[in-house]
C-alpha cells in the first residue's frame, strides 16, 4: 500500500495537536470566524481527502497537486499529491512550488493596502497624483480613475495579453493603453482586466522606491514567514523543489486546454515578470499559502495589515451578475480588491482562480468560518475549482451542495466550451474559399504601423524560422519571453513535428524543425522584448493568412485599394496597421 507523501508527518502533526488541544485550549487564537461552526456537519478526514484527490487526478489526467486546507483558523491539511514532473520520480509534497497565475493578484491589493496603512496614499487618491503620465483612453477617465478603481475590476480597459511579448517593462505596456479601445465606459460594470493589476505593480514600485517583489517580501511575506514565495521565476527554478508546468503536445489543438485524453509534455516556466506581476506570476507552496489564508481568516499571529484593511479588500466594490466558475460562489456577487466575493449556501465565498501556462490555481475562504482552501495542479486543469468547490461544500456547504457532483457539472462545461468552439472553427474552414493570393507576395512587402503594435514588418524569405515560443499557453495567454531554462527548439517542437504541421505561406514545410526549406513565404516580424518576434504566415485564402504564436492562432488580413496596391493591415489581437511609404 503507498500512502501520499505527507501521510506519516501528518499522522505526526494530529497527535501533537491532540495533545495541544487537551493541555491548552484557552490559549489557542479565538477566532470570532469560528463562531456557529457547530451547524455544519463534521468535515472530511484527510484520508478521505486524500482518497478523493486521487481519484481526481486520474479523472482529470493531472500529473501534480498541491492542496492547503485551513479549519476554524488552523493549518488542517497541508500536502503534495502526485509528481512534479512526468515521466521524473519526484514527488510534490507541501513545500513545492507552484506558479499560481491570477490568485496572485490579492497580493497586489494587499500591497497596495500597506502603502495605504504607510500612509503613502489614499485610496480615493488619482493615479495621475501619483503618475502624472498615466494615461487612458479620453481625458476624463484618465483624470478621475481612482487607487481603488485599479483593484476592482470597474475601469473598463480589457487585458492586454498580446502586448507582453513586445514590451520592453510595464512603463511601456501601460502607455500603449490608450491606443486601444474601451472594453466598457468607466465604472460601468465588471470588467475583468489584467492591465491595471500591472498598474499596482508600477504605483508600488513608484511609490516605494524598490521592486514589487521585494516588496511584497518585506511588507506581506516575511511578517507572514513565507520565505520562499516569491514573484521572480530564476530563485522558483533554482529550487529544487518546484513543478515544472505541462501543455498539451498538440500546439495547435482547437479547443479547452484542461481537455483529457490528450498527451502532456514538460514545457518552460512563462510570464514576463517585469510587466505582469502582480497581476499574475507570485510563485508560493501549499504551506506557505496556509499562512496566507490563516492571515486572511483572521488567526495568523503576526499579521502583516490591519483587520479593518482585510475586511475592505473582501468588502464588495463591482457587482458581478453572472459569476465565472472559478468563483467561489453561486448567483450574483461582486468583485472586491484582488478577490470575488458572494454567498456560497449560508457562507460568504471570498476567493480567487489564476491560470498561468501549464499551471491552474484556485483559493477559497469562507472568513467568518475560519475556513479557507487552495489547490493548484502543474496542468491547464479545471480541477482545481472542482476541488475548492467541493472542499467548500464539504466544510462549510449547504447539504445540497454536499450532494452536487462537481466533477460532473465542471466537465460539462468543458464539453460544452469545446463543442462551441469546434462548431465555430467548422463554420471557418467550410467558409475557406478556394483561392490564392490576389496579389504576388512581393506585393505584401512592406513596413506597417500602429500606436499598439508599434512597427510590423512583413517580409519575404526561404530562411528556416525555429519555433517563435512552442510552450506558449493558448486562450489568449501572450507571457511570450523565453523560459529561463528555455528548451531547444528541436526538442520543445517535437510535438508540432510528430503532428504533421504545416508551417509558411501554403508550402507543406514540416513544422518546428528550424529546417530551410528553400521556398519563399512571408513572415511578420516585431521588435520584440529580448528578441525578434518572427511568424511565419500560411495563406488561408485570397489576402486572408494565419500566423501562429505558440498554439495562438493569429488572423492577418491585407487591405487592397481600388488599384490591388496593399494599403494595411487587419490583425486579430493587434488591430490595424497603416502602410508606411
Amino acid at each position: 500500500m503507498t500512502f501520499p507523501n505527507h501521510f506519516f508527518v501528518r499522522r505526526l502533526h494530529r497527535c501533537f495537536a491532540r495533545t495541544a488541544a487537551l493541555l491548552g485550549a484557552a490559549i489557542l487564537l479565538a477566532a470570532p470566524a469560528t463562531q456557529g461552526q457547530s451547524r455544519f456537519p463534521p468535515p472530511p478526514t484527510t484520508e478521505e481527502i486524500d482518497a478523493w484527490v486521487e481519484d481526481a487526478m486520474a479523472r482529470w489526467e493531472v500529473p501534480g497537486l498541491g492542496l492547503a486546507i485551513v479549519h476554524e483558523g488552523e493549518s488542517y491539511l497541508s500536502a503534495g499529491y502526485g509528481v512534479r514532473e512526468q515521466g521524473r520520480p519526484e514527488r510534490v509534497n507541501g513545500g513545492t512550488l507552484f506558479s499560481i497565475g491570477s490568485c496572485s493578484k490579492a497580493f497586489g491589493a494587499a500591497t497596495i493596502a500597506s502603502l495605504v496603512e504607510e500612509g503613502k496614499l489614499r485610496w480615493d487618491d488619482r493615479i495621475t497624483d501619483h503618475i502624472p503620465w498615466f494615461r487612458l483612453h479620453d481625458p476624463w477617465t484618465t483624470r478621475e480613475i481612482r487607487v481603488r478603481d485599479i483593484v476592482t475590476h470597474r475601469v473598463g480597459t480589457g487585458s492586454n495579453q498580446p502586448l507582453r511579448p513586445l514590451v520592453t517593462d510595464r512603463r511601456d505596456y501601460l502607455m500603449r493603453i490608450p491606443h486601444t479601445d474601451a472594453d466598457h465606459a468607466f465604472r460601468d460594470r465588471y470588467g475583468y482586466t489584467n492591465d491595471m493589476f500591472v498598474l499596482t505593480g508600477h504605483l508600488v514600485e513608484t511609490l516605494s522606491g524598490t521592486d514589487w517583489d521585494s516588496y511584497a517580501r518585506e511588507k506581506l511575506w516575511s511578517p507572514l514567514g513565507m520565505t520562499t514565495t516569491t514573484a521572480r521565476m530564476a530563485p522558483a527554478n533554482a529550487s529544487p523543489n518546484h513543478a515544472e508546468p505541462h501543455a498539451i503536445i498538440e500546439r495547435r489543438f482547437i479547443g479547452n486546454a484542461a481537455t483529457t485524453g490528450m498527451p502532456l509534455e514538460p514545457v518552460p516556466w512563462q510570464y514576463v515578470e517585469n510587466v505582469t506581476v502582480p497581476s499574475g506570476g507570485v510563485i508560493t507552496s501549499a504551506d506557505e499559502i496556509t499562512e496566507w489564508m490563516r492571515f486572511h481568516v483572521g488567526t495568523h499571529p503576526t499579521p502583516p495589515l490591519s483587520r479593518s484593511s482585510v475586511q475592505l479588500m473582501h468588502a464588495p466594490h463591482t457587482v458581478i451578475r453572472n459569476p465565472s466558475s472559478w468563483m467561489p460562489f453561486e448567483g450574483p456577487g461582486a468583485y472586491a480588491m484582488g478577490w470575488s466575493t458572494g454567498r456560497f449556501g449560508d457562507v460568504t465565498g471570498v476567493g480567487h482562480g489564476g491560470n498561468a501556462l501549464g499551471f491552474n490555481c484556485s483559493i477559497a475562504l469562507a472568513p467568518e468560518q475560519g475556513f479557507g482552501v487552495w489547490a493548484t495542479t502543474n496542468r491547464n486543469s479545471e480541477l482545481p475549482w472542482v476541488l475548492t468547490k467541493w472542499a467548500m461544500a464539504r466544510f462549510v456547504g449547504t447539504e445540497e451542495l454536499r450532494s452536487r457532483d462537481w466533477h460532473a457539472e465542471f466537465e460539462q462545461s468543458v464539453a460544452e466550451g469545446n463543442r462551441r468552439i469546434f462548431e465555430a472553427e467548422e463554420a471557418r474552414q467550410a467558409a475557406r474559399l478556394d483561392q490564392g493570393p490576389s496579389v504576388p507576395l512581393e506585393a505584401y512587402v512592406g513596413t506597417y504601423r500602429n500606436g499598439y503594435a508599434g512597427e510590423l514588418r512583413i517580409r519575404l524569405t526561404d530562411e528556416a524560422i525555429p519555433p517563435l515560443m512552442p510552450a506558449e499557453g493558448r486562450l489568449g495567454r501572450w507571457d511570450g519571453t523565453p523560459g529561463v531554462h528555455e528548451r531547444p527548439a528541436a526538442s520543445a517542437s517535437a510535438g508540432a513535428e510528430r503532428n504533421g504541421m504545416s508551417n509558411g505561406a501554403g508550402n507543406g514545410s514540416a513544422n518546428g524543425a528550424g529546417e530551410a526549406t528553400g521556398v519563399l513565404r512571408l513572415v511578420a516580424e516585431f521588435d520584440g522584448r529580448e528578441r525578434p518576434v518572427r511568424m511565419p504566415l500560411e495563406h488561408w485564402h485570397v489576402d486572408r493568412f494565419d500566423m501562429w504564436f505558440g498554439d495562438v492562432r493569429i488572423g492577418v488580413s491585407f487591405m487592397l485599394d481600388d488599384t490591388a496596391r496593399v494599403t494595411g493591415v487587419e490583425m486579430d489581437y493587434y488591430g490595424r496597421f497603416e502602410r508606411v511609404p
